[in-house]
């Protein structure tokens, strides 16, 4: 009976992956987008590592991919030139920071890529909430597989909940709730419920397994990205660097450390490139570019795509 009830939830689980999964969600191996497919011959393959911003939150789990896939082949589809098949894929993570960027790019060793872009926020979680992201899962952390039935449930239960007062205000007039109604938001109320307890779980397993992973070595920012960077050029031929504006004095006592070791780096070594969006008084300063205030809109992860491309074509060619 166990084993059928587990199989039943994984079964209902795998299927509402492809519904929150484009939105705000993770494919069931625990990253943005579709599932990679197996390589084509002369593809090229990016993946994106980094945190809150290189996750898209907000923006459509293809937004960022998508832009610098149409952006990297305008130059490389040509007319009589062999086709090169772009694919990018987003390991971006809400709330990630660069001490965790080693153990993704491990994790995500057999999707082969050739060029990894580390899009880091200068050593800051971020704006937006973690609740059901991957990183936060106990089960994604033991088994790489990132669940969606917490959030799904918890998302439902409200839906209901919600729909049965739209409803009451539109009868008000016509007399006391149905049992129907009743019925819905009770139904509601035990799903959101049910989701909540799966997800205090799930992170509870998170916290226990997190403790047991745990060094007792103590880094700073600018050596954890020195790792970070180390450990993509040992899975692919080329890195790009890419980091945030500093909108924090955190961020900006951060970057002040990581350009000058990034420039000499970069100058001593041809498989680097650099991309620092602060040089774009736009990224740093427009309003309209940002969903609230931290989070970029679908025109600024576009402005974004522009500023990283040039760097990737640099190493692609």
């Amino acid at each position: 009976m166990v084993a059928i009830a587990a199989a039943l939830i994984v079964s209902l689980d795998l299927r509402e992956h492809g519904r929150v999964a484009p939105l705000g969600g993770v494919n069931e191996w625990g990253y943005r987008g579709p599932v990679a497919r197996q390589r084509q011959p002369n593809e090229v393959r990016i993946a994106i590592v980094g945190g809150t911003r290189a996750f898209g939150w907000g923006v459509p789990a293809s937004a960022l991919p998508a832009e610098l896939r149409r952006l990297i082949m305008l130059t490389t589809d040509r007319a009589g030139g062999d086709v090169r098949p772009i694919v990018v894929v987003n390991l971006g993570r809400m709330g990630a920071l660069p001490g965790a960027y080693p153990e993704i790019i491990e994790h995500y060793a057999y999707l082969r890529p050739d060029f990894v872009c580390l899009y880091d926020d200068l050593g800051v979680q971020g704006g937006s909430p973690l609740t059901g992201t991957a990183h936060t899962s106990g089960i994604y952390q033991l088994t790489g597989y990132a669940p969606a039935l917490p959030l799904v449930s918890r998302e439902k239960g409200m839906a209901l909940r919600f729909g049965d007062v739209q409803r009451g205000y539109a009868s008000a007039a016509s007399g006391p709730d149905s049992s129907a109604s009743l019925v819905q938001r009770v139904a509601g109320s035990a799903l959101q419920s049910a989701g909540q307890a799966l997800a205090g779980v799930d992170q509870a397993l998170s916290s226990v397994v997190s403790r047991s992973q745990r060094s007792e070595r103590r880094t700073t920012y600018v050596d954890e990205m020195m790792e970070a960077i180390e450990s993509a050029h040992r899975h692919a031929r080329g890195v790009v660097v890419v980091t945030s504006p500093a909108d924090t004095v955190e961020q900006r006592v951060n970057s002040q450390a990581l350009q000058p070791r990034l420039e000499r780096l970069a100058g001593s070594e041809s498989w680097l490139r650099r991309v620092n969006l602060g040089e774009d008084a736009r990224l740093s300063s427009d309003a309209e570019l940002r969903l609230d205030g931290w989070n970029y809109s679908s025109a600024g992860v576009a402005a974004v795509a522009a500023r990283i491309v040039p760097a990737l074509l640099s190493l692609v060619q």
